[in-house]
């Protein structure tokens, strides 16, 4: 049986690798191959966002998808490695490199770029998006990135077997630093600077020279030139035949609790607090560095400082979910993903085995990051209507964090000295007074039965603990009568996360699916209100105003006074055909005449179900003097089949009525898209119409680029919010100038736009961080 190395003094272990060539070319492989595997995972999500709508839930599908092929990397390396002889792993493995590699090769000169489908795989319809999101994803990479997941405990477990020992871990490190670099260097330097095609036949190069180093890591061993040491203090306490079910169980629940966190936050932060472009990348960017520095050294994970961030961290979390502070929690929010995520992956770091069992390691820790990626992509949406998986997550990691300092005799839980249940109990009644002192907001905290319940909760903690430390020994290991204070401090913590997911006040229905959590509310004034995350999306007020449109589209919006004041009405009996792409509220249905034609185009199902039935939530579409159709899918999609059937809409004005919240969809916007609208304009004198009232994105110089490229003239209409109106950011373009010379159509510039050169958005290219503002 191997066993571990002994370890030796602190002060002989290297700071880092040594500088070996050979150790830096694994280092560099597993670095790579890190890298790599993001940049697949950002570059097929962006390719085939079109192709679903533009929702954001193709990205938590994709997550989901690449969190399975990981963990059934690590299970073919754990099964390689513990299975079959070095060089029986070495025949295998190189077969299945060149099989990537000819596939890669293949689907470069098939298709766009290796990564990137060929259009004979866009989904016809909008019956299965997870169903069609999954299949193309795994056609498109599931081989070359399965390959990319077996690298690093694969690679690792060759280098530990060669003399790496318990440094072998700090590759771990290195290879979630790859894992970040690949996160950041995506929206900030390769998405502005490259088309998807150069980013996708790059991907392929380097895919290759990563399959060239892992050839040459399987065939060449580690030189054991120096005497294997350990880069780390201790050594994990258990041998290989030690490890117990319990060890790859509590593995498996550090990572489901992170990796479950971690998602449930991106929902929270992105849908429910705040909708912010790119804003996904901040929590995933804190996931990667808490494996950075757990696995790095033990000297990053202090539970002094980690476990007392934490609790302060749950208590104001509390106090801002009761109070509804988005603002706190928005700040709050990252910080006790980092620290929760730093307690998982440090107590995981703590418990690693012996070099010799990393890969089984590695396989519970993927395992259950994929548990905790399914329970928030495809189980909790399902079983919740809000975003309850979160607060679960949470107490998950609170409970998971008491369950390893029980397990761990040496943890401060079992200290008997009195100062520090002391130091937390008059620590969380001072947090308490000083955020209801400092923060104007939480005044009402020192007024509430929250704060006064866990002052009385800490004295009376403290009187009974003054009365049992002098009833047990001073020393020795035992039961202390902390475990009850961080016991009963915990659970109103936890019970009052739970109570603040309540409905929030006024919250007439909600409901979650594949696109998002749609909220409606009902209006102090009487009527319903239609929100997606924190973008309203419209509104109606009750009978007798119910056929008055609201929110962007009143009478003095740019899109109420083209379609009441168009000329074709004005001048002729003609009737109008109006197409809209998003259907919201339907209140542009209010604008129908009889024997005019509304075609709404809309992706969402639930959006649809609000407006029809015999009970609709919203009435527009139902009392409209027009006929109103309402056709379910993404909108560029249906266009383009309709006009390959031949079948042209001969629209005179094109509503795009997609771009008033943060998550833009992009396909929309482009060169393509408008080349298919064309084809279903009326002739030079139809209109299209674009709401671009986004309150993080100036879409002006896209816009500006699409009207020099389709040679049409524009004009900008934006109008004050004013109730029961918003501010709206209407932009009309049309062949022919004459067509825009709408009566009391005024051009009108919104204040404080930041000026931007024309920019023209392709299938191939778009950049939206420099358009952020």
């Amino acid at each position: 049986m191997t066993t571990a190395a002994k370890p030796i003094s602190q002060a002989s272990q290297p700071a880092a690798l040594a500088l070996h060539p050979v150790r830096w070319i694994f280092a560099a492989t597993i670095f790579l191959s890190a890298f790599l595997l993001f940049q697949v995972q950002l570059i097929i999500s962006k390719y085939i966002l079109p192709w679903f709508g533009g929702s954001s839930a193709v990205w938590t599908t994709n997550m989901l998808v690449f969190q399975l092929l990981l963990l059934a990397g690590y299970l073919y390396s754990h099964f390689l490695s513990e299975g079959l002889s070095r060089v029986g792993q070495r025949r295998l493995h190189l077969s299945l490199l060149s099989a990537a590699v000819l596939l890669v090769l293949i689907l470069s000169i098939a298709w766009p770029a290796a990564m990137l489908p060929g259009p004979a795989l866009r989904p016809g319809g909008a019956e299965h998006p997870v169903r069609d999101v999954i299949w193309i994803t795994l056609l498109a990479t599931g081989l070359p990135f399965f390959v990319l997941s077996t690298t690093g405990p694969l690679l690792q477990r060759w280098f530990a077997d060669a003399g790496g020992d318990a440094r072998t871990y700090r590759l771990y490190s290195v290879s979630n630093l790859g894992s970040l670099l690949g996160l950041l260097t995506f929206p900030i330097l390769l998405e502005p600077l490259l088309p998807l095609k150069i980013q996708g036949n790059l991907w392929s190069f380097f895919f290759i020279l990563f399959c060239l180093g892992c050839a040459w890591c399987a065939r060449r061993p580690v030189p054991v030139d120096t005497p294997p040491s350990s880069l780390h203090a201790t050594q994990p306490r258990e041998s290989p035949a030690q490890i117990s079910a319990w060890s790859f169980l509590l593995w498996f629940l550090l990572a489901a609790c992170a990796s479950s966190l971690f998602l449930a936050t991106t929902n929270q932060l992105c849908q429910e607090i705040i909708s912010l472009p790119l804003l996904w990348v901040v929590p995933l960017a804190l996931y990667l560095l808490s494996f950075i520095l757990c696995f790095d050294h033990p000297r990053w994970y202090r539970r002094e400082i980690f476990h007392p961030l934490f609790a302060i961290g749950v208590f104001v979390l509390c106090a801002s979910m009761v109070y509804a502070q988005r603002t706190v929690q928005l700040i709050v929010l990252p910080v006790l993903l980092f620290v929760a995520c730093m307690i998982c992956h440090g107590e995981l770091a703590r418990r690693k085995p012996p070099v010799q069992r990393l890969t089984a390691f590695y396989l519970a820790v993927s395992a259950g990051g994929a548990f905790g990626g399914v329970f928030v992509a495809i189980v909790a949406p399902h079983i919740f209507r809000f975003f309850t998986e979160f607060q679960l997550s949470l107490a998950a990691c609170a409970i998971l964090l008491l369950a390893c300092l029980f397990l761990d005799k040496d943890s401060w839980i079992y200290t008997s000295a009195f100062w520090l249940p002391c130091a937390i109990a008059i620590g969380a009644v001072i947090t308490a007074a000083a955020i209801g002192n400092w923060i104007p907001a939480f005044g009402a905290l020192l007024q509430s039965t929250y704060f006064y319940a866990w002052a009385f909760l800490a004295a009376a903690l403290l009187l009974s603990g003054a009365y049992i430390r002098r009833a047990q020994p001073a020393r020795g290991a035992g039961f202390r009568f902390l475990q009850p204070l961080v016991g009963l401090v915990a659970i109103p913590a936890l019970l009052s996360l739970y109570a603040s997911d309540k409905p929030e006040p006024g919250l007439f229905l909600g409901e979650r699916n594949f696109y998002g959590a749609l909220r409606v509310f009902e209006l102090q004034q009487g009527g319903k209100a239609l929100f997606h995350a924190h973008t309203l999306h419209g509104a109606q007020l009750n009978p007798p105003y119910d056929r008055m449109p609201l929110a962007y589209y009143g009478p003095d919006s740019g899109i109420g006074l083209l379609l009441q004041n168009r000329p074709l009405r004005i001048n002729s009996d003609a009737n109008l055909r109006v197409g809209i792409v998003g259907l919201g509220a339907g209140a542009l249905a209010a604008y129908g005449r009889p024997g005019d034609y509304f075609r709404y185009y809309e992706i969402n199902p639930q959006v649809i179900d609000l407006s029809r039935g015999p009970r609709p939530v919203f009435t527009y579409v139902r009392d409209s003097s027009a006929k109103v159709d309402m056709e379910l899918g993404d909108a560029r999609l249906l266009l383009q089949q309709e006009a390959a059937r031949g079948e042209s809409q001969r629209f005179d004005v094109l509503v795009l009525d997609a771009f008033s919240g943060d998550a833009v969809p992009v396909h929309l916007l482009t060169r393509e898209a408008f080349d298919i609208y064309a084809q279903h304009l009326r002739d030079d004198n139809a209109i299209i119409a674009l709401h671009l009232s986004s309150r993080h994105i100036n879409l002006l110089p896209v816009v500006e680029g699409l009207r020099e490229y389709t040679h049409t003239y524009s004009l900008v209409k934006f109008t004050d919010g004013r109730y029961p109106f918003l501010e709206s950011l209407w932009v009309f373009l049309a062949k022919r100038p004459e067509a825009l010379q709408i009566p009391n159509l005024f051009p009108a510039l919104p204040p404080d736009m930041p000026a931007a050169s024309p920019r023209l958005w392709t299938d191939d290219y778009s950049d939206i961080f420099r358009l952020l503002y």
